[in-house]
């Protein structure tokens, strides 16, 4: 039983020196904070059970979704202009501009080569006031249909000695 009251007393005399540490001022203001804290945290808890923040949150959540999807389409696009080869197409002939460009420049023929897409350019258009001209005159005469025929026929020589090369 002396054991008993020996447990007892120490027991107390523990709590008691706890006692007196909690009462010091800096673990007073320690759990002040705490206190503050946990308070400013269940504040923080109650205002996202609020019905508009959940609508927000999930408004958010939507927004997440959609832009995924459209990154995902994006992703599938890119691919399926990959595999068209119309980027290599593209690169291609940006090359070939380059080229001509840099030909030009090397051989300072700079402006002769403008003179002479003016001069294509000017051809071009005589070329297409003469084809106004024909197609109002085709439609008194008829002779359209024959210049759509004589069209094809320069078409496929042109193919034929484009693809002899």
């Amino acid at each position: 039983m002396a054991d008993k009251f020996k447990d007892i007393r120490e027991t107390t005399s523990d709590e008691v020196s706890i006692i007196r540490e909690l009462g010091a001022p800096g673990v007073q203001d320690s759990l002040g904070k705490i206190l503050e804290t946990t308070k400013a945290a269940k504040e923080i808890v109650d205002k996202l059970k609020e019905p508009e923040f959940v609508k927000n949150i999930e408004n958010i959540r939507l927004t997440t979704e959609s832009i995924q999807e459209a990154s995902s389409k994006i992703e599938n696009t890119i691919h399926e202009i990959k595999q068209t080869g119309v980027l290599d197409q593209a690169r291609e002939a940006i090359r070939s501009a380059n080229n001509i460009l840099d030909s030009f420049s090397n051989n300072k023929d700079f402006a002769e080569g403008t003179e002479i897409m003016k001069a294509t350019l000017s051809s071009i258009r005589d070329l297409v006031d003469e084809l106004r001209l024909i197609a109002v005159s085709s439609k008194k005469t008829g002779t359209l249909s024959n210049a759509a025929a004589i069209i094809n026929e320069s078409t496929d020589m042109y193919r034929n000695i484009t693809g002899s090369k």
